[in-house]
């Protein structure tokens, strides 16, 4: 591997900073702790290799340095007494992963890196934005660093920390509810991933990580899409990315982008989604999700496909004890030449199946037919 002469001169600004700011270190009371963050915990579909970062630089979206860690040594940073002003440093202490369990046979993993992550955010410092690892006594060491410039402030940034990481730590938009990241897909299933996010006070941001089950899949990640809690979705540029809420009772949002090749879904209730835009390989030749959460034995599904702009609904055939919530209806994509066409019904958790026998729609004057 090259030397990284920037990497040492980065090295040694941070170590100098730190030396020469040693007497404002002060000790950390829980209770103060900046953005104590909510955990949630998902399963993504997440291929094993294959992919990498868009830029592997300290500038803009991409990897963050891997920095020497023997070195930095210090409590956690806080504005002392006032409101954090864009001159002042600012912490966000994320909580402990979740502990993570094998998407293949359930036993609780043993991950290496971090259990515990914070970002800084330290204006006027190269970098400005700092990625920590925080240990059980409350000392952190600097994993790495990025920078803020030039990102949106309707954008995200983020870094791993090289190949094999099992732990990728950036920062999103204040007004980002959910978010989902993008890499590429396999056919072999999901692994495991656990994210939380805690508030950068006063900057308009709020710092996020991922732990993944996998190894090398923190690598893999290319994009990252966020949802503002109402019918809006943007990518890490703060491109707003096409997509229509739908009239159910959570009243999901469905996000088509044909850019990333990508359908999937938000709603304050979680379990979002996302799937391939690709239907090559479904009878209908459309691509389209359906996602399902239990509910004592029912499981409550979204069917959403999406079709060209114009195509009327036909009709939802369903299994033996399935009762449909919301019959097949379709909404334009505005922006777009295409809609998504939708359905909810809930069948018995102990029906086998997809809890339908087929559905199907009116595209250009043909009837379509999707089969499980």
């Amino acid at each position: 591997m090259t030397h990284d002469l920037f990497e040492d001169d980065l090295r040694s600004l941070l170590r100098g900073a730190t030396e020469a700011e040693h007497d404002a270190f002060v000790d950390i009371d829980s209770a103060e702790v900046l953005g104590t963050g909510q955990r949630v915990l998902r399963r993504r579909r997440r291929a094993l290799v294959g992919g990498t970062l868009a830029a592997t630089v300290v500038l803009g979206v991409g990897g963050w340095a891997v920095l020497d860690r023997s070195g930095d040594r210090g409590a956690l940073e806080v504005p002392a007494t006032r409101s954090a002003t864009p001159t002042d440093p600012v912490t966000a202490v994320l909580d402990e992963f979740a502990d993570l369990s094998s998407s293949t046979d359930g036993r609780a993993l043993s991950i290496p890196g971090p259990r515990r992550v914070a970002v800084r955010v330290v204006p006027g410092r190269t970098p400005d934005l700092e990625y920590l690892s925080v240990d059980t006594d409350g000392g952190t060491s600097v994993m790495g660093g990025s920078s803020l410039d030039g990102v949106p402030a309707l954008g995200a940034t983020w870094g791993s920390a090289g190949p094999g990481a099992h732990v990728l730590v950036g920062v999103l938009p204040e007004q980002a509810e959910h978010f989902q990241l993008v890499s590429p897909m396999s056919d072999e299933g999901g692994h495991a991933s656990t994210s939380v996010t805690a508030p950068l006070r006063g900057t308009g941001r709020k710092a996020f990580a991922v732990r993944f089950e996998v190894a090398g899949d923190a690598d893999t990640v290319q994009h990252l899409l966020w949802w503002d809690g109402s019918g809006t979705v943007r990518d890490e540029q703060g491109t707003v990315v096409p997509a229509v809420t739908l009239d159910d009772a959570e009243r999901t949002v469905v996000f088509v982008s044909e850019g990333l090749a990508r359908l999937g879904t938000f709603s304050a209730e979680g379990g979002d989604t996302m799937m391939e835009l690709d239907g090559s390989r479904n009878s209908s030749g459309r691509p389209f999700l359906a996602t399902g959460r239990g509910d004592g034995d029912r499981i409550d599904t979204l069917f959403a496909a999406v079709v060209p702009a114009g195509t009327t609904p036909g009709t939802f055939t369903p299994t033996a004890g399935t009762t449909v919530t919301n019959p097949l209806a379709v909404v334009p994509v505005p922006g777009t030449d295409l809609a998504v066409l939708w359905t909810r019904f809930s069948h018995p958790v102990a029906t086998k199946g997809s809890g339908y026998r087929s559905v199907t729609w009116d595209e250009g004057g043909r009837t379509v037919t999707e089969r499980p």
